[in-house]
């Protein structure tokens, strides 16, 4: 039994020190309960109390850990580092639909380009030339801004 009959395991002070990291007088404070002679120490109930006494501490430094988190995450949403997800959606949805657009026109715009041409080198190069005019479109992604952005057209597409 641990307590009030006699304690199974002891501890010098010194011990209990170097097995929870304490100073022995921050020992002699913190185990005051489970002392049985001066400088000896019931090591199971030491244990017990050093357990019920910091389990709290670290919920309570979780959740301060939670909240400088949330706080970093806030000052980041203020900074414009994070975006809403709608946002991102209408961008890239706007990105797309000007990609279609460019791509349908492809054909109309390649037939006048290539009516009187019957070399097969000047057709690819024409081909090749609009196709990379499209696709430049695509790549441009990054400099896509909220303000560049038709919203009555993206939320039709």
């Amino acid at each position: 039994m641990i307590g009030k009959n006699e304690p199974e395991v002891i501890a010098t002070e010194s011990r209990m020190a170097r097995i929870f990291g304490f100073s022995e007088r921050k020992v002699r404070d913190y185990f005051k309960d489970a002392r049985i002679a001066p400088a000896k120490y019931d090591l199971l109930l030491g244990i017990k109390i050093f357990v019920e006494n910091s389990s709290g501490k670290d919920e309570i430094a979780e959740a301060r850990k939670v909240d400088t988190d949330m706080k970093k995450f806030k000052l980041a949403i203020l900074q414009g580092e994070y975006h809403h997800k709608d946002s991102i959606e209408l961008l890239v949805s706007d990105m797309l639909a000007r990609f279609k657009a460019k791509l349908t026109a492809l054909p109309t715009k390649a037939s006048i380009q290539l009516l009187n041409i019957s070399s097969r080198r000047e057709i690819e190069n024409i081909l090749k030339t609009l196709i990379g005019e499209s696709l430049k479109e695509l790549s441009e992604y990054k400099e896509l801004k909220m303000e560049d952005i038709d919203v009555d057209r993206a939320e039709d597409n």
